[in-house]
């Protein structure tokens, strides 16, 4: 039904500091409520409503002038201000919610996002630069191989290798046909999908040359 209730509206940000709207409602319905939010917010947020919803769209509390109800974001059509689809989820907030308010919930149904890009520069993929990787041995001669860079950033590069390092080790990368030199830290060593192992590797003495990413 389209409806325009007033809102109180109070959620988290990611670090837990609360914070409150007044706002209208858009339509509401049994399972829950579209409303105006100028305060960014994204799906899988809990917000804490307060708002005089009709009695035939509550669950609870029937005969008191305001519906206090957890709901939990759905959708977010962006806007200013935005329109938000809220779910009602009741008196009480997920769980786990007390420890983590300004976190993200997701229902038993929902895809699970995308993990994020940790790095703070893209790679460039199939680079297949020559490299050589030298590792320094204590009580005995450097290691040294040759071999490939299949990507490479600003900020490291991957490599194949005959030896798996631990994590940790710190290299030093050459690329042959050119002057490029750093040291360079294993972040994450494994086998891939050809059985071949690789090293994550990012560099310590500075970035790669812009021709070497572009």
């Amino acid at each position: 039904m389209d409806l325009g209730l007033p809102i109180r509206v109070e959620g988290h940000d990611p670090d837990g500091a609360v914070w409150q709207e007044m706002t209208k409602s858009v339509n509401a319905s049994f399972g829950g409520v579209s409303l105006l939010i100028h305060r960014p917010v994204d799906a899988g947020q809990v917000l804490y409503l307060q708002l005089p919803l009709p009695k035939q769209f509550r669950q609870y509390a029937l005969t008191e002038q305001s519906y206090l109800v957890y709901g939990l974001v759905r959708g977010v059509k962006p806007g200013a201000p935005a329109t938000v689809g809220v779910m009602f989820l009741g008196r009480q907030p997920p769980r786990g919610w007390q420890q983590n308010p300004g976190g993200r919930y997701l229902l038993p149904t929902d895809t699970p996002p995308a993990a994020k890009e940790r790095r703070r520069w893209k790679r460039l993929e199939n680079a297949f630069l020559n490299v050589r990787l030298r590792r320094a041995v204590p009580g005995a001669n450097a290691h040294e191989e040759v071999t490939v860079a299949e990507n490479i950033g600003k900020g490291g590069a991957r490599v194949m290798t005959g030896v798996i390092v631990p994590e940790g080790t710190i290299l030093e990368v050459e690329e042959l046909a050119g002057p490029f030199r750093a040291r360079a830290s294993v972040r994450k060593a494994f086998l891939g999908p050809d059985n071949i192992p690789r090293l994550s590797l990012q560099f310590l003495d500075g970035e790669a040359p812009d021709r070497l990413v572009s």
